[in-house]
């Protein structure tokens, strides 16, 4: 097998997706080892996971956007970090970044051919060849061990017990809220999948940032800290924020901390939108105040984080795709006009948790302004949910209409070449909620994007809002630049 340029990397990567289907099977684990194949492979790299300190994200909503704030005040306060986050939004090498800066194809293309004897090699095993993210996780880990990271954050991809980044010892395991997502696989209660995201909380003396907020799940993350040792640190009791202004500049938030050296951060100006990202920005302060505490670099230099580092970091926050305002200007083919100005809110609202609060914010931070949104959604999510809440959005007071364009996305997920929902059965969900109004399918979201700016063209208070999937939003991104 020869890789010669990026764009071959790409593809043979690409041609493991969909191999490999991932199942949290009680029977099967009690046969074996769900990540023994992962093991494995990491093995036959030289164990990379073992040579650099690492901060390990999941939860159900807002892991993302908190392994970047972690990532991005470690980075402003001067330390060497590395991130990974999963899926992309635009291009894999996301998945590889050192203080911000994406890996470059040339060495991410020279990355994969250095391993990819272990890869071949593995497929001659009983156990078989290692799943895409399985792959990627390995390069990640490789990449932050050959570059002397001085703490990789590394976001779980899904789940947490069995998931291939679940290898690494980490310093810190932060949790952010737990809801109903992945329920296939992850089981189709609140606490089966919070015992599931728990499984990342593992090896006497690790400490534990939390955001959850059930009570049931509180408990079963108590339960789990007491069993191997774990120091727990719950946002809304050994720590909480108080919002005193937000707009669509980003939000003014207090913040208190049960702690010996900072009591209060007053007035942090967070750049982010969403009420939501307050919480996640909390939980970033308080994981990298955790981290400082150990002394865990070499000479026994600990992580000393300034407050100004937190507040230049919380006000220069920028994390694409998620309540990201876009004011382009487009060359549209399908209008009259040669160029046309737009207000684009693109978020990758992916399940109803996440939706229910990316609406909330939207209506609270823009009620008056007629909508047009452009939707599609993965096919293993909970659709109707998700719907009801775009539809509350879109119902404005009598003579004022919201359109709705329903699309479809063609990228690949990391487990399955075609994910997107029908476009169509779509609409029909709509319908069978009772919304009255005009609903267009364009499958094609590049046509659908011109639609949706055909319409913004003939009312300026028109706010185009692009939601429901991350991989949607990707798409559109790569239209609009």
């Amino acid at each position: 097998m020869q890789i010669k340029s990026y764009e071959s990397a790409v593809k043979y990567l690409e041609g493991f997706i969909g191999k490999i289907i991932f199942k949290v099977d009680p029977k099967s684990i009690k046969e074996h080892d769900p990540l023994e194949r992962m093991r494995i492979f990491l093995s036959l790299l030289g164990n990379p996971q073992e040579k650099f300190k690492s901060i390990l994200v999941g939860g159900t909503s807002g892991k993302g956007s908190t392994a970047y704030l972690v990532s991005h005040i470690l980075t402003t306060a001067g330390y060497k970090t590395g991130l990974t986050i999963s899926p992309h939004l635009q291009k894999i090498n996301e998945r590889l970044q050192i203080n911000e800066k994406q890996i470059t194809d040339k060495k991410f293309t020279d990355l994969l051919v250095s391993i990819l004897s272990s890869i071949e090699g593995m497929k001659k095993m009983p156990i078989g060849a290692p799943s895409y993210f399985e792959i990627l996780v390995g390069m990640v880990f490789t990449y932050f061990a050959k570059e002397k990271v001085d703490v990789a954050v590394v976001e779980v991809g899904m789940g947490g017990e069995f998931d291939a980044t679940n290898t690494l010892n980490p310093l810190i395991a932060v949790l952010t809220n737990v809801g109903l997502d992945h329920t296939n696989v992850l089981g189709n209660t609140v606490e089966k999948i919070a015992k599931t995201k728990a499984g990342i909380i593992k090896g006497e003396g690790v400490i534990v940032a939390t955001a959850v907020k059930q009570p049931s799940v509180i408990k079963i993350v108590e339960e789990k800290c007491r069993k191997v040792g774990a120091m727990l640190f719950l946002l809304g009791r050994n720590s909480n924020y108080k919002i005193k202004k937000e707009s669509s500049e980003g939000s003014v938030f207090d913040l208190t901390f049960d702690s010996d050296r900072i009591k209060m951060l007053n007035n942090l100006e967070l750049s982010l939108l969403g009420e939501y990202q307050v919480e996640n920005a909390s939980l970033a302060i308080k994981t990298v105040l955790e981290l400082e505490k150990l002394a865990c670099l070499p000479a026994g230099r600990g992580f000393k984080i300034a407050d100004e580092a937190i507040r230049k970091a919380l006000k220069t926050a920028f994390f694409p795709g998620r309540f990201e305002i876009v004011k382009p200007i487009l060359r549209l083919p399908l209008v009259a006009q040669d160029k046309i100005s737009s207000t684009l809110i693109l978020d990758g609202a992916h399940n109803p948790t996440k939706m229910k609060a990316f609406i909330y914010s939207l209506k609270k931070l823009y009620p008056n302004d007629r909508k047009t949104f452009l939707i599609a959604f993965k096919n293993d999510k909970d659709i109707p949910k998700m719907l009801r809440e775009i539809l509350r959005a879109a119902d404005l007071p009598a003579g004022r209409q919201d359109e709705i364009i329903v699309t479809e996305f063609n990228r690949a997920t990391d487990m399955v070449v075609s994910a997107s929902a029908d476009a169509l059965k779509i609409k029909d969900q709509i319908f069978k909620i009772k919304y009255g109004r005009y609903v267009i399918v364009e499958e094609d979201s590049g046509k659908a994007l011109k639609k949706a700016l055909a319409i913004q063209q003939f009312s300026n208070s028109t706010i185009i809002v692009v939601t429901g999937s991350l991989y949607l939003v990707g798409e559109i991104r790569n239209y609009l630049f």
